[in-house]
């Protein structure tokens, strides 16, 4: 797939997991929908405009999508699940049936932020990572090798981080307390992968261990 079509499938992405809120609502004119689509587009549009000119991670990243180890791909479907009723029902709360009452605006406001934040940390670490997959993987042919510049010289999953900070945002930018239950769920899979991925690239990349050894945090600085 060339780097055009893998970007134009990016957000063909974004619009599919969005439809998700809308239909769950039951009607397109729905600020908290509009609020969110913005913020995934512009989360999605920097990520794309940080890649480093020439590179073909975008490619390879939907290339490899269906790669990988088996307990990922098992992961990657029960997060596909999770993320499916999380936007549901942030749809259905706050655009139709108003489970959580009236939100403040000062929670969206502090959702968008926070979404901003996990987006660009993310963001980040796909432009130094040049070996940046959707699945759990040695990419020997690519001459796979540690990362351990920019956000992973502090934790050793940056984009894990980015991930957390942004499924954590999202109800309270749809203003969704009901939302956080099915969220909360993602992110623990999300912690699980992580530290899944982390062993085994303890076992199979060279160099991993050392750097593991520096780097001491998975997730947070201080905490995990």
């Amino acid at each position: 797939m060339s780097r055009t079509k893998a970007i134009a499938a990016s957000y063909l992405g974004v619009i599919a997991y969005a439809s998700l809120v809308f239909i769950g609502a039951g009607k397109f004119y729905y600020w908290q929908g509009i609020t969110y689509v913005a913020l995934a587009v512009f989360g999605t549009t920097v990520s794309h405009l940080l890649t480093p000119s020439g590179s073909d991670l975008a490619a390879r990243r939907v290339r490899d999508a269906k790669s990988g180890q088996d307990w990922d791909k098992r992961l990657l479907g029960v997060l596909f699940v999770i993320n499916t009723a999380t936007f549901l029902v942030a749809g259905m709360d706050s655009g139709r049936f108003m489970w959580s009452g009236l939100v403040p605006l000062s929670v969206t406001i502090a959702g968008a932020i926070l979404m901003i934040a996990g987006q660009l940390v993310f963001a980040f670490s796909k432009r130094e990572n040049a070996f940046f997959s959707s699945t759990v993987q040695i990419q020997a042919e690519h001459g796979h090798a540690v990362c351990e510049t920019g956000p992973y010289r502090l934790v050793r999953h940056p984009g894990y981080l980015g991930m957390l900070l942004s499924v954590a945002a999202f109800p309270l930018v749809m203003g969704s307390y009901w939302a956080l239950v099915p969220a909360a769920m993602s992110m623990v899979v999300l912690i699980v992968r992580a530290v899944l991925e982390d062993r085994f690239l303890l076992d199979s990349l060279p160099g991993y261990l050392d750097y593991a050894k520096k780097t001491k945090f998975k997730l947070l600085p201080g905490l995990l």
